[in-house]
């Protein structure tokens, strides 16, 4: 402990002054961590209203064409999301090129057909290029098929039959889920959006203090310093995590206040997010801020220039987050106590777990937060052998 009051009042201690000062000064970066914390919570609450309200409001538009040879068959579609016009006559490519989403003729001798117990078709028109039409289809499918059983049974029960022949056995789904569960399924997305806030916030200022700084010729000056290498990496890391990681407590702040807004109830969703649980996202997300800091720091020292170091990262913020993206779409298994000491993937898990409520193991949120701190030592031995390199101001 008096060794760290030591560096901190010494040379360590003014360096990492000037790293802090220099970093929170830079107006672009600053403005770029803070736009993309507050653009995804934004996003993600409109999102959720756009969908509910596109789901309570939109409705299915049909044109029966051929109404009168089935008289009673455009009133038993007709429901609260199924608009049933009845036309005498229409050009079934021009009424889907107008406000219609699905066209369903009737065959002239239909009545004729289904009075003799034979199979009349019904000819369902579509335009397979439209957005709506899938949806449509599923719609109108659901209102015959459970028209067509009701005929059915009706026939049967007509000639002195059970309906119960024709279903040995029914089928009746329980959902079993929790509302708190439901909510992990809408806010699957949030932890990779929360680990991409880290990369995206720390981009501009790892690559400024450390290409930037080469181009600029300052580096030399700072190398020339009677200062340990590590020193020099440890204060450049803790300048780049802290603008990453108050951007990632800027957008979960963001995503908590926005809860109350979007329609989770309406969901069926109960939001279970606790102050705990906030404090703990932000903790939690401490450690991962400092090794992807001292990653980009290594990746820009070692590009050619400026314009090379700003690629690679671009390249590096997507590429944890596709991979993330990958293991949840396979369904990968990632809840053994092994996964949760891989950084990204560990951090990834205990976020889902905090935003549904849920605790997560203070084993092996310890164990992975050291396996993360461990990463990053190494890293910053790394970076101070590279800092000795003799070739690194030419960047070759």
């Amino acid at each position: 402990m008096k060794r760290i009051k030591a560096m901190l009042h010494g040379p360590m201690g003014a360096l990492l002054q000037k790293e802090l000062l220099e970093t929170w000064r830079d107006r672009r970066a600053l403005w770029m961590a803070i736009c993309f914390s507050l653009l995804f919570p934004v996003m993600l609450a409109g999102g959720s209203i756009f969908m509910l309200k596109k789901h309570t409001e939109e409705s299915t538009r049909l044109a029966l064409l051929g109404a009168d040879f089935a008289p009673l068959l455009a009133d038993r579609l007709r429901s609260d999301s199924l608009q049933v016009d009845a036309l005498e006559e229409g050009e079934p490519q021009t009424l889907l090129a107008g406000d219609y989403d699905l066209v369903l003729e009737v065959s002239e001798g239909f009545a004729g057909d289904y009075r003799n117990f034979e199979a009349p078709p019904l000819y369902l028109y579509i335009d397979s290029s439209a957005s709506s039409s899938g949806r449509a289809e599923r719609h109108l499918q659901e209102r015959l098929g459970a028209l067509q059983q009701l005929v059915v049974q009706q026939r049967v029960t007509a000639r002195g039959l059970a309906p119960q022949l024709l279903a040995p056995w029914r089928l009746e789904v329980r959902d079993v889920s929790t509302p708190s569960r439901r909510g992990a399924m809408l806010l699957a997305a949030v932890p990779g959006l929360l680990i991409l806030t880290l990369f995206v916030a720390s981009l501009a200022t790892s690559v400024d203090t450390s290409a930037g700084e080469r181009e600029r010729l300052s580096l030399e000056t700072l190398l020339m310093q009677p200062l340990p290498g590590w020193q020099v990496v440890v204060a450049k890391t803790l300048a780049v995590a802290s603008i990453g990681w108050v951007g990632a407590l800027l957008a979960i702040a963001a995503l908590v206040s926005l809860m109350p807004l979007m329609p989770l109830a309406e969901l069926g969703i109960q939001q279970a997010t606790t102050t705990a649980g906030v404090v703990t996202m932000g903790l939690l997300l401490l450690p991962l801020a400092l090794l992807v800091a001292v990653v980009q720091i290594l990746l820009a020292l070692r590009s050619q220039s400026f314009k090379d170091a700003q690629t690679q990262l671009s390249i590096l913020q997507v590429a944890p987050v596709m991979l993330l993206m990958v293991l949840d779409v396979s369904r990968v298994e990632l809840e053994g106590f092994h996964w949760q000491l891989v950084p990204l993937v560990g951090q990834q898990q205990w976020l889902k777990t905090l935003l549904i409520g849920e605790p997560v193991p203070v084993l092996s949120l310890l164990a992975g937060s050291c396996v993360t701190l461990l990463l990053v030592a190494v890293a910053v031995r790394i970076g101070a052998g590279a800092l000795r390199r003799e070739n690194l101001l030419s960047a070759t």
